[in-house]
Protein backbone atom coordinates (compact mmCIF):
# COMPACT_ATOMS: atom_id res chain seq x y z
CA UNK A 1 0.00 0.00 0.00
CA UNK A 2 2.41 2.02 0.44
CA UNK A 3 4.54 1.58 -2.47
CA UNK A 4 1.66 2.27 -4.26
CA UNK A 5 0.70 5.51 -2.91
CA UNK A 6 4.12 6.74 -3.37
CA UNK A 7 3.73 6.50 -6.94
CA UNK A 8 0.57 7.49 -6.74
CA UNK A 9 1.75 11.09 -5.32
CA UNK A 10 4.79 10.61 -7.55
CA UNK A 11 2.11 10.60 -10.60
CA UNK A 12 0.12 13.61 -9.05
CA UNK A 13 3.29 15.45 -8.87
CA UNK A 14 4.20 15.03 -12.71
CA UNK A 15 2.48 18.13 -13.96
CA UNK A 16 3.79 19.46 -17.17
CA UNK A 17 5.84 22.37 -15.76
CA UNK A 18 7.95 20.46 -13.91
CA UNK A 19 11.02 18.94 -15.93
CA UNK A 20 12.73 15.39 -15.64
CA UNK A 21 15.43 17.34 -13.58
CA UNK A 22 13.92 18.51 -11.18
CA UNK A 23 11.87 15.22 -10.36
CA UNK A 24 15.37 13.26 -10.24
CA UNK A 25 17.20 15.55 -8.28
CA UNK A 26 14.05 15.72 -5.89
CA UNK A 27 14.10 12.02 -5.44
CA UNK A 28 18.10 11.57 -4.98
CA UNK A 29 17.73 13.58 -2.12
CA UNK A 30 14.61 11.99 -0.78
CA UNK A 31 17.12 8.74 -0.85
CA UNK A 32 20.01 10.50 0.64
CA UNK A 33 22.34 9.56 -2.50
CA UNK A 34 24.85 12.02 -3.23
CA UNK A 35 25.94 13.19 -6.90
CA UNK A 36 28.74 11.40 -6.84
CA UNK A 37 27.29 8.32 -5.57
CA UNK A 38 25.03 8.41 -8.44
CA UNK A 39 27.78 8.65 -11.00
CA UNK A 40 29.50 5.62 -9.51
CA UNK A 41 26.59 3.65 -9.25
CA UNK A 42 25.36 4.01 -13.30
CA UNK A 43 29.44 4.40 -14.43
CA UNK A 44 28.83 8.02 -15.57
CA UNK A 45 30.93 11.28 -15.25
CA UNK A 46 29.88 13.44 -12.29
CA UNK A 47 29.22 16.39 -15.17
CA UNK A 48 26.63 14.27 -16.80
CA UNK A 49 24.38 13.92 -13.72
CA UNK A 50 25.24 17.63 -13.06
CA UNK A 51 23.33 18.42 -16.19
CA UNK A 52 20.80 16.30 -15.39
CA UNK A 53 20.30 17.57 -12.37
CA UNK A 54 20.18 21.05 -13.53
CA UNK A 55 17.44 20.28 -16.65
CA UNK A 56 20.32 20.78 -18.72
CA UNK A 57 19.82 18.54 -21.78
CA UNK A 58 21.57 18.79 -25.29
CA UNK A 59 18.94 18.89 -27.98
CA UNK A 60 20.35 16.50 -30.64
CA UNK A 61 21.01 14.09 -27.97
CA UNK A 62 17.89 13.76 -26.61
CA UNK A 63 16.75 10.96 -28.39
CA UNK A 64 19.58 8.43 -28.40
CA UNK A 65 22.08 8.91 -25.04
CA UNK A 66 19.92 11.21 -22.70
CA UNK A 67 16.86 8.67 -22.41
CA UNK A 68 19.00 5.89 -21.51
CA UNK A 69 20.74 8.01 -18.51
CA UNK A 70 17.55 9.14 -17.11
CA UNK A 71 15.40 5.61 -17.04
CA UNK A 72 18.99 4.17 -15.24
CA UNK A 73 18.65 7.57 -13.24
CA UNK A 74 15.12 6.68 -12.21
CA UNK A 75 15.17 3.14 -11.22
CA UNK A 76 18.28 4.20 -9.04
CA UNK A 77 16.04 6.65 -6.69
CA UNK A 78 12.94 4.48 -7.38
CA UNK A 79 11.12 6.92 -9.65
CA UNK A 80 8.64 5.96 -12.40
CA UNK A 81 10.95 6.33 -15.50
CA UNK A 82 7.77 6.60 -17.52
CA UNK A 83 7.34 10.03 -15.34
CA UNK A 84 10.09 10.98 -16.19
CA UNK A 85 9.89 10.41 -19.55
CA UNK A 86 6.47 12.71 -19.76
CA UNK A 87 8.09 15.28 -18.45
CA UNK A 88 11.59 14.92 -20.72
CA UNK A 89 9.09 14.54 -23.71
CA UNK A 90 7.32 18.13 -22.40
CA UNK A 91 11.00 19.93 -22.62
CA UNK A 92 11.74 18.26 -26.14
CA UNK A 93 8.20 19.13 -27.18
CA UNK A 94 8.99 22.92 -26.24
CA UNK A 95 12.31 22.65 -27.52
CA UNK A 96 11.34 21.91 -30.77
CA UNK A 97 8.98 24.56 -31.05
CA UNK A 98 11.50 26.90 -29.73
CA UNK A 99 14.06 25.39 -32.38
CA UNK A 100 11.07 25.85 -35.04
CA UNK A 101 10.82 29.74 -33.67
CA UNK A 102 14.55 30.44 -34.15
CA UNK A 103 15.06 28.68 -37.59
CA UNK A 104 11.88 30.59 -38.50
CA UNK A 105 13.53 33.91 -36.79
CA UNK A 106 16.88 32.90 -38.52
CA UNK A 107 15.03 32.22 -42.19
CA UNK A 108 13.07 35.61 -42.34
CA UNK A 109 16.44 37.53 -41.16
CA UNK A 110 18.30 35.82 -44.17
CA UNK A 111 15.60 36.40 -46.78
CA UNK A 112 15.43 40.22 -45.10
CA UNK A 113 19.42 40.04 -45.61
CA UNK A 114 18.87 38.35 -48.79
CA UNK A 115 16.51 40.68 -50.05
CA UNK A 116 18.80 44.14 -48.78
CA UNK A 117 21.60 42.63 -50.99
CA UNK A 118 19.49 41.87 -54.11
CA UNK A 119 18.56 45.66 -53.98
CA UNK A 120 21.87 46.63 -53.72
CA UNK A 121 22.86 44.85 -56.54
CA UNK A 122 19.94 45.65 -58.62
CA UNK A 123 20.80 49.61 -57.49
CA UNK A 124 24.43 48.64 -58.33
CA UNK A 125 23.28 47.40 -61.73
CA UNK A 126 20.93 50.12 -62.82
CA UNK A 127 23.68 52.88 -61.82
CA UNK A 128 26.52 51.28 -64.54
CA UNK A 129 23.55 51.09 -66.98
CA UNK A 130 23.40 54.77 -66.42
CA UNK A 131 26.76 55.83 -66.21
CA UNK A 132 27.63 53.66 -69.73
CA UNK A 133 24.08 55.49 -71.61
CA UNK A 134 25.18 58.58 -70.32
CA UNK A 135 28.70 57.73 -71.70
CA UNK A 136 27.52 56.48 -74.93
CA UNK A 137 25.06 59.42 -75.78
CA UNK A 138 28.05 61.70 -74.73
CA UNK A 139 30.24 60.05 -77.34
CA UNK A 140 27.62 59.87 -79.81
CA UNK A 141 26.87 63.82 -79.29
CA UNK A 142 31.28 64.44 -79.66
CA UNK A 143 31.08 62.57 -82.93
CA UNK A 144 28.26 64.14 -84.31
CA UNK A 145 29.75 67.99 -83.51
CA UNK A 146 33.16 66.35 -84.81
CA UNK A 147 31.63 65.95 -88.15
CA UNK A 148 29.01 68.82 -88.32
CA UNK A 149 32.66 71.16 -87.61
CA UNK A 150 34.38 69.30 -90.63
CA UNK A 151 31.11 69.39 -92.78
CA UNK A 152 30.94 73.13 -92.23
CA UNK A 153 34.77 73.62 -92.51
CA UNK A 154 34.45 71.55 -96.14
CA UNK A 155 31.25 73.50 -97.27
CA UNK A 156 32.94 76.89 -96.25
CA UNK A 157 36.19 75.36 -98.39
CA UNK A 158 34.16 74.71 -101.49
CA UNK A 159 32.20 77.70 -101.21
CA UNK A 160 35.10 79.98 -101.38
CA UNK A 161 36.54 77.87 -104.18
CA UNK A 162 33.36 78.59 -106.23
CA UNK A 163 33.84 82.04 -106.91
CA UNK A 164 37.10 81.09 -108.91
CA UNK A 165 35.51 78.90 -111.16
CA UNK A 166 32.94 81.61 -112.03
CA UNK A 167 36.24 84.33 -112.54
CA UNK A 168 38.00 81.51 -114.88
CA UNK A 169 33.88 80.73 -116.78
CA UNK A 170 33.73 84.51 -117.41
CA UNK A 171 37.34 85.00 -118.57
CA UNK A 172 36.97 82.13 -120.65
CA UNK A 173 33.45 83.26 -122.49
CA UNK A 174 35.41 86.73 -122.79
CA UNK A 175 38.34 85.28 -124.91
CA UNK A 176 35.49 83.78 -127.02
CA UNK A 177 33.94 86.37 -127.50
CA UNK A 178 37.07 88.20 -128.37
CA UNK A 179 38.14 85.48 -130.90
CA UNK A 180 34.61 85.67 -132.76
CA UNK A 181 34.82 89.70 -133.44
CA UNK A 182 38.52 89.15 -134.68
CA UNK A 183 37.14 86.86 -136.53
CA UNK A 184 33.77 88.59 -138.13
CA UNK A 185 36.17 92.08 -138.42
CA UNK A 186 38.83 89.97 -140.68
CA UNK A 187 35.51 88.14 -143.16
CA UNK A 188 34.62 91.87 -143.37
CA UNK A 189 38.21 93.08 -144.70
CA UNK A 190 38.41 90.11 -146.89
CA UNK A 191 35.01 91.32 -148.15
CA UNK A 192 36.34 94.84 -148.66
CA UNK A 193 39.26 94.12 -150.15
CA UNK A 194 37.50 92.32 -152.46
CA UNK A 195 35.22 95.07 -153.15
CA UNK A 196 38.33 97.26 -153.79
CA UNK A 197 39.84 95.04 -156.37
CA UNK A 198 36.99 94.48 -158.35
CA UNK A 199 36.93 98.15 -159.17
CA UNK A 200 40.34 97.90 -160.26
CA UNK A 201 42.74 97.09 -163.70
CA UNK A 202 42.36 93.61 -165.28
CA UNK A 203 46.30 92.79 -163.80
CA UNK A 204 45.79 94.72 -160.86
CA UNK A 205 42.35 92.20 -160.52
CA UNK A 206 44.66 88.86 -161.40
CA UNK A 207 47.11 89.72 -158.41
CA UNK A 208 44.29 90.51 -156.36
CA UNK A 209 42.80 87.06 -156.95
CA UNK A 210 46.37 85.30 -155.59
CA UNK A 211 45.94 87.61 -152.64
CA UNK A 212 42.45 86.51 -151.94
CA UNK A 213 43.33 83.24 -152.78
CA UNK A 214 46.04 83.28 -150.40
CA UNK A 215 43.83 84.63 -147.65
CA UNK A 216 41.28 81.89 -148.18
CA UNK A 217 43.89 79.32 -148.20
CA UNK A 218 45.35 80.75 -144.54
CA UNK A 219 41.73 81.13 -143.40
CA UNK A 220 41.29 77.66 -144.00
CA UNK A 221 44.53 76.59 -142.35
CA UNK A 222 43.61 78.33 -139.59
CA UNK A 223 40.01 76.95 -139.55
CA UNK A 224 41.80 73.23 -139.43
CA UNK A 225 43.85 74.59 -136.56
CA UNK A 226 40.93 75.72 -134.29
CA UNK A 227 38.93 72.77 -135.19
CA UNK A 228 42.61 71.22 -134.06
CA UNK A 229 42.10 73.23 -130.32
CA UNK A 230 38.30 72.59 -130.20
CA UNK A 231 39.05 68.88 -130.61
CA UNK A 232 42.07 68.91 -128.09
CA UNK A 233 39.81 70.72 -125.67
CA UNK A 234 36.98 67.76 -125.88
CA UNK A 235 39.10 64.78 -125.20
CA UNK A 236 39.11 66.23 -121.68
CA UNK A 237 35.59 66.26 -121.60
CA UNK A 238 35.54 62.62 -123.17
CA UNK A 239 38.06 61.31 -120.36
CA UNK A 240 35.85 63.20 -117.54
CA UNK A 241 32.90 61.33 -118.49
CA UNK A 242 34.71 58.20 -118.57
CA UNK A 243 36.07 58.59 -114.68
CA UNK A 244 33.30 59.83 -113.96
CA UNK A 245 31.91 58.61 -109.83
CA UNK A 246 28.12 58.11 -109.56
CA UNK A 247 27.04 57.57 -105.74
CA UNK A 248 23.63 56.54 -104.25
CA UNK A 249 22.33 56.37 -100.85
CA UNK A 250 20.04 53.59 -99.25
CA UNK A 251 20.64 54.97 -95.37
CA UNK A 252 22.15 58.18 -93.97
CA UNK A 253 25.83 58.52 -94.46
CA UNK A 254 28.28 61.25 -94.22
CA UNK A 255 30.99 61.33 -97.40
CA UNK A 256 33.62 63.26 -98.29
CA UNK A 257 34.97 63.11 -102.10
CA UNK A 258 38.58 64.71 -102.91
CA UNK A 259 39.63 64.67 -106.41
CA UNK A 260 43.61 64.16 -107.53
CA UNK A 261 44.14 68.43 -106.67
CA UNK A 262 42.59 67.97 -103.43
CA UNK A 263 39.52 69.95 -104.72
CA UNK A 264 36.38 68.67 -101.87
CA UNK A 265 34.18 67.13 -104.73
CA UNK A 266 31.11 66.94 -102.35
CA UNK A 267 31.34 66.49 -98.02
CA UNK A 268 28.44 66.57 -95.70
CA UNK A 269 25.63 64.26 -94.76
CA UNK A 270 24.02 62.47 -97.56
CA UNK A 271 20.24 61.48 -96.63
CA UNK A 272 18.73 57.97 -98.07
CA UNK A 273 17.43 57.71 -101.85
CA UNK A 274 19.82 60.33 -102.73
CA UNK A 275 21.87 60.04 -105.47
CA UNK A 276 25.52 62.09 -106.61
CA UNK A 277 27.53 62.49 -109.96
CA UNK A 278 31.21 63.55 -109.81
CA UNK A 279 33.55 64.36 -111.71
CA UNK A 280 37.21 65.60 -111.52
CA UNK A 281 40.68 64.57 -111.78
CA UNK A 282 41.49 61.48 -110.62
CA UNK A 283 42.30 59.48 -108.61
CA UNK A 284 39.57 60.30 -106.16
CA UNK A 285 40.16 60.19 -102.41
CA UNK A 286 36.75 58.86 -100.79
CA UNK A 287 35.78 58.94 -97.07
CA UNK A 288 32.14 57.26 -96.07
CA UNK A 289 31.16 56.93 -92.57
CA UNK A 290 28.26 54.02 -93.33
CA UNK A 291 29.38 52.06 -96.16
CA UNK A 292 26.94 49.39 -95.87
CA UNK A 293 24.36 52.32 -97.16
CA UNK A 294 26.91 53.57 -100.60
CA UNK A 295 26.34 51.83 -103.53
CA UNK A 296 28.77 53.39 -106.07
CA UNK A 297 30.11 52.75 -109.38
CA UNK A 298 33.37 54.53 -111.06
CA UNK A 299 33.62 54.75 -115.26
CA UNK A 300 30.51 52.91 -115.36
CA UNK A 301 31.46 49.90 -113.47
CA UNK A 302 30.56 48.72 -109.78
CA UNK A 303 32.50 49.31 -106.97
CA UNK A 304 32.76 46.62 -104.27
CA UNK A 305 32.27 47.69 -100.85
CA UNK A 306 31.71 44.67 -99.41
CA UNK A 307 35.32 44.39 -98.00
CA UNK A 308 34.39 46.99 -95.48
CA UNK A 309 33.30 46.26 -92.04
CA UNK A 310 29.30 47.83 -91.24
CA UNK A 311 28.76 50.85 -88.75
CA UNK A 312 32.86 51.94 -89.39
CA UNK A 313 34.43 54.72 -91.48
CA UNK A 314 36.03 53.57 -94.89
CA UNK A 315 38.17 55.83 -96.33
CA UNK A 316 40.47 54.60 -100.02
CA UNK A 317 40.77 55.76 -103.34
CA UNK A 318 39.55 55.41 -106.84
CA UNK A 319 40.78 53.65 -108.90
Amino acid sequence: MSTEKANTEQEDVSVPHIQAGDLLREAREKAGFSQQEVADRLRLKLSVIQNIDQNDFEFDHVATFTRGYLRSYAKLVSVDERIILNALDGVDEAQHKEHSMQSFSRKTKREKHDSRIMKLTWGIFAVIIGISSVWWYQNQQDTITEFSEQDAAETQSVDESQPVSGDAQIEFETVTDQVQEADQASSSDVVTEEDSTASQSTPDTAVNQESVEEDSANAETDTVADNQSELTEEQPAAVRENTSLVMSFSADCWIQVKDAAGKTLAVGVKQAGQSLTLNGETPYSIILGAPEGVTMTFASEPVDLSGYTSGKVARFTLP
